[in-house]
């Protein structure tokens, strides 16, 4: 499997550093979930679908050399980018694992909890994903998940048409590869069909302004992401050029505001 196949998004070095930085900018909404979730010191986590490995290396810090983590994803890319971090840092409480998430082969009940953000809305069956990871939790065990609910509700004020046009481009690229950009809507009932308890369902919806991180962060995805839905024929040029015109337009306008698509996120417990 190619790795253009492997990631919707790709795996080069531009996606590795936006990826980078889009984690330090939800940083905070991730170590909260990890709370709500029961991860500690001494803990046993899963990283489900771990890409690089930003987040996995923060859940590492959380439970300390006490406890472990184990990172898994499919691209052999960011596998090998994480496994240089965990040899450079000397972490011998984190492992990596070559897995495709929606076949996971895994010790039943061998994790006090586990993490997945931004996976299940790619994968073709996100329930085999979920089934995996129910059967490798310990009774007790949370598997804590944030993803999209609602993407066609971003929003770009003042409001455009180009926006939505973009936006439609984006899902119709995101449909057609297998994935589900509103998959938050189904994960309460995916969970308890694998046997899952629902302990907590949250809505995460942020603002930004100019001038902040995160008014950078969909920049860096539509910078990477943008000029292949042209490429593809999801999108037309006129139409990128009118966007990347207004994005600069709101970009110097102190009215301005970006709405970030909803996500929910939930957990639940293996009874």
């Amino acid at each position: 499997m190619s790795e253009e196949r492997e990631y919707l998004l790709g795996t080069d070095e531009d996606e590795l550093s936006r990826l980078g930085f889009q984690h330090q900018v939800w940083a905070g909404e991730a170590a909260a979930a990890w709370e709500r979730g029961g991860f500690r010191p001494g803990s046993h986590v899963l990283d489900v679908g771990c890409g690089p490995g930003y987040g996995t290396l923060d859940i590492a810090r959380l439970v300390g050399p006490g406890g472990h983590v184990v990172g898994v994803d499919v691209s052999t890319r960011f596998i090998t980018h994480l496994q240089g971090r965990i040899a450079a840092h000397g972490l011998h409480h984190v492992s990596v694992e070559l897995q495709d998430v929606e076949k996971l082969n895994l010790p039943a009940r061998g994790f006090d909890g586990a993490y997945a953000r931004w996976v299940l809305c790619f994968v073709k069956h996100p329930e085999a994903v979920i089934r995996g990871v129910a059967a490798a939790l310990k009774p007790g065990g949370a598997f804590v998940v944030q993803d999209y609910s609602n993407y066609g509700a971003l929003q770009v004020a003042p409001e455009h048409p180009v926006t939505s046009r973009v936006v439609a481009a984006i899902m119709g690229s995101w449909r057609d590869s297998g994935g589900n950009v509103n998959i938050g809507a189904e994960l309460p009932r995916l969970m308890v069909e694998a046997g899952l308890e629902i302990r907590s369902v949250r809505a995460i919806s942020r603002v930004a302004r100019p001038d902040t991180a995160l008014w950078q962060w969909p920049r860096r995805f539509f910078d990477n992401y943008l000029p292949g839905l042209v490429e593809s024929g999801y999108l037309a040029q006129a139409d990128l050029d009118e966007f990347n015109a207004v994005w600069a337009a709101r970009s110097a306008d102190p009215a301005a505001f970006f709405v970030t698509p909803p996500q929910v996120e939930v957990v639940a417990v293996r009874r």
